[in-house]
């Protein structure tokens, strides 16, 4: 087991999780520690050491800090000219005070980690909107709002996707969701709501803005996404969409309330696409 000396900055940053690399020049001293020369059919070869820890101090006296770290990997860099020793976890620490200042530095990262991390699951991957899961939870808590009465489900589904998906590959099919993704997000923010992936190439808005206002602010919408034509060498792809609006006021049943805005954008293909339809 080998025992490293780091700056304190440096030893700081290891036991604060900040860095798992730690860099050694590739001198005389660590070729002969770490290299194991071999002669293989009259040739020389070489492998790196296994190490599984090592002991990072810092400091000197014997209250110097002192931490044994997993040592998961060691790599010899050409271009940068060193090893690079690749950590795991702290297995034991001695005299290692860390101040006040980095305790709170530590604590606001692990809950900007964890926030990053549970906004990720609730992603949907290609279009960077909100998935079909978090829909369902968000619904859950906006039905319990003081301004419940004012919520709108808005359902939307791009207008013969199936045909742009056979026409021009699925490839293009993923271009034309995260493009209109994107416009959905805009205009999410004119609504005074959030924006999710319901499945395929269907989303959903979630609205708290009043009644007499949305209708504008879609056929807004609507225009524009046809005004955003999408060029292709093939032809030039113009996307259309229709959609179907609830209001949670009507029903007071969440299920009921998903399904009748679901019901009125087909009611809106149906009676010939690119139209908005209020659930009956």
């Amino acid at each position: 087991m080998y025992k490293i000396s780091v700056s304190k900055d440096l030893f700081e940053e290891i036991l604060l999780k900040k860095t798992n690399i730690l860099k050694k020049e590739n001198t005389k001293y660590w070729k002969k520690e770490l290299l194991e020369v071999k002669i293989l059919n009259d040739k020389l070869s070489y492998s790196i050491k296994s190490i599984d820890k090592l002991i990072i101090t810092n400091g000197l006296g014997n209250d110097k800090p002192y931490m044994k770290v997993e040592c998961l990997d060691i790599v010899y860099s050409p271009s940068k000219e060193c090893f690079e020793f690749y950590l795991g976890k702290v297995l034991e620490q001695k005299n290692t005070q860390i101040e006040e200042n980095y305790k709170d530095i530590l604590i606001e990262r692990l809950i900007k980690e964890k926030l990053e991390l549970q906004n990720s699951l609730n992603k949907d991957h290609l279009t960077q909107v909100y998935n079909r899961r978090k829909m369902e939870d968000d619904l859950n808590i906006f039905i319990n709002q003081k301004n419940a009465f004012m919520l709108t489900a808005i359902f939307i589904d791009i207008d013969r996707f199936k045909e742009i998906n056979d026409n021009f590959g699925h490839d293009i099919g993923d271009k034309v969701l995260e493009h209109i993704s994107k416009i959905l997000r805009v205009y999410a923010k004119k609504l005074n709501g959030e924006v999710y992936r319901f499945g395929g190439e269907e989303f959903v808005i979630f609205s708290f803005i009043a009644k007499d206002r949305i209708i504008t602010i879609l056929n807004e919408l609507k225009n524009e996404v046809k005004s955003n034509k999408m060029y292709h060498p093939k032809r030039d792809i113009f996307i259309s969409i229709s959609m179907g609006i609830s209001f949670y006021d009507d029903y007071k049943d969440k299920k009921l309330f998903i399904k009748k805005a679901d019901l009125a954008v087909y009611e809106a293909k149906k009676n010939g696409r690119d139209r908005i339809e209020f659930a009956n």
